[in-house]
């Protein structure tokens, strides 16, 4: 009685793995895209809440977004920023209004936005998500 496989056996096996995880890959690739500009938008749908809420507390916030790598943070009078890297740790890219490389969304004491409306959109691979920011400091998912 014979225990184990041929060599032969095993190759097969692994090419048939290989295979099947060479059809995989494209669409993990492509998920992974997707859940990362998904998580850049949340993040900064977060930050913009949060100023709000700072804002009416505190008297005013600011959430900054800048490029040279594309970062987020919400600076609060009194209390330390906050930064989200949104290119570094998520290798995401964003685009702004009017092709700017910073934007800063202001928020006055009654948590209302003190600039014109902002589309923020987030940028990975194949994958996109988009954020406006309305003049009034609502946030809308794209």
């Amino acid at each position: 009685m014979r225990r184990g496989h041929t060599i032969a056996e095993l190759c097969a096996v692994l090419l048939l793995l290989t295979l099947g995880l060479s059809f995989l890959e494209p669409t993990a690739r492509r998920l992974r895209d997707r859940l990362a500009v998904v998580a850049a938008r949340e993040a900064v749908a977060s930050l913009v809440a949060e100023a709000r809420i700072d804002a009416v507390q505190r008297g005013g916030a600011v959430v900054t977004l800048e490029a040279e790598p594309w970062r987020a943070s919400l600076e609060v009078a009194g209390l330390t920023p906050r930064h989200v890297a949104l290119e570094r740790d998520l290798g995401v890219r964003v685009g702004l209004s009017r092709s700017r490389s910073e934007a800063k969304l202001r928020y006055d004491a009654l948590g209302l936005g003190q600039v014109a409306s902002e589309t923020i959109t987030f940028l990975r691979g194949g994958a996109e998500a988009a954020l406006v920011v309305s003049a009034y400091g609502r946030v809308r998912r794209r």
